[in-house]
């Protein structure tokens, strides 16, 4: 029961993340071209589904899964996003 309390509060980190990063709403992923290379925007889907995964391994309770889930896709989305998709 504890794993699905840890997965819940990762998730709502990372859709907390998205919300803020937004003011308010919220983005579904896209592919953007810029400088002839596409990058993906990963959006609130992928702040949700990296915040519950991270929380899962790291975290022990739900308030630390919340701020894994939180901080998690803070720094995950902006590895991915500036990596170039091929061509």
């Amino acid at each position: 029961m504890i794993e699905i309390l840890i997965l819940v509060a990762g998730a709502s980190g990372g859709f907390v993340k998205s919300l803020v990063e937004q003011h308010g709403s919220v983005l579904l992923p896209t592919i953007e071209t810029a400088d002839g290379n596409k990058y993906v925007h990963l959006g609130f889907i992928g702040n949700i589904a990296l915040g519950a995964v991270v929380a899962f391994y790291t975290a022990s309770e739900p308030s630390a899964a919340f701020t894994a889930g939180l901080t998690a896709a803070f720094i995950m989305e902006k590895l991915i996003e500036h990596t170039p998709v091929p061509k």
